[in-house]
């Protein structure tokens, strides 16, 4: 089943988030097909997609976790909250997280372990920083990731991982990857995932995400290599995000 959804990033408030909601459900019949829709809206607001009695069959996640169960860690967000609230999955190893708050790859790892843990999903971001149209390249460099992040993860008969391959020159960008290339990375992320992790490998789904947009959304979702897509600024509208899903049902 194919993965479709987005990450909000730092946007919306109460009010914005109310008026999301209400377009969503307007168009309801869109998020009964066989597709997990998923929405990463802001901590703030998660409680009015959680909490709401008509609660649509989505799955909703957070943005990020801290590596540590509890303590003293002023403005941080444990992993057991967000699994108390009704969250289903978590972000993880985001560029912007790299780029702003210089969290390492060793770090993430200590992320993951605990988000599974908890029977949270965690849904990871890897990809190179610039082009690499020599694959030898890019495959060690996407390599590099993977062996730090899934250092020591053993998925158990019912956990679950997503890995979102976001060439960090796609994202917020007015052009997408190319799918070829993109597919011959996805196909990598998944043989290398398999070795790594052994036959419960096929717990591993890899989408991509960089600049998908209501044109472009087919030519990923289409191709049987890639197993949905991640989406940023593009379904900051519910218009958009309703278009797109369209599209692809």
């Amino acid at each position: 089943m194919k993965w479709v959804g987005t990450s909000w990033k730092m946007n919306h408030n109460l009010d914005t988030t109310k008026e999301y909601i209400d377009a969503l459900k307007k168009n309801k019949h869109i998020f009964k097909k066989k597709i997990n829709f998923f929405i990463i809206p802001p901590f703030t607001s998660l409680p009015l997609f959680l909490n709401d009695k008509k609660r649509l069959p989505i799955v909703y996640g957070a943005q990020n976790m801290h590596w540590e169960e509890s303590g003293a860690f002023t403005g941080e967000v444990s992993a057991a909250m967000i699994k108390s609230c009704g969250c289903s999955l978590v972000e993880l190893g985001h560029a912007e997280r790299f780029k702003y708050f210089n969290e390492q790859p060793s770090l993430i790892n200590r992320k993951i372990i605990l988000a599974l843990k908890y029977k949270l999903i965690p849904l990871i971001c890897i990809g190179e920083k610039k082009i690499e149209k020599n694959f030898t390249i890019r495959k060690k460099l996407i390599k590099k990731q993977l062996d730090i992040f899934l250092k020591n993860i053993l998925l158990k008969k019912k956990d679950q991982l997503i890995l979102a391959y976001e060439p960090n020159w796609a994202i917020g960008k007015n052009k997408a990857a190319n799918v070829g290339y993109c597919q011959d990375s996805i196909q990598f992320i998944k043989e290398y995932s398999q070795k790594k992790l052994g036959q419960t490998s096929q717990r591993v789904d890899v989408l991509y995400g960089g600049s998908i947009n209501e044109k472009n959304v087919e030519e990923f979702t289409n191709n049987k290599f890639i197993d949905g897509v991640f989406m940023g600024r593009s379904c900051l509208k519910a218009s958009n995000f309703i278009k797109i899903c369209k599209r692809i049902i």
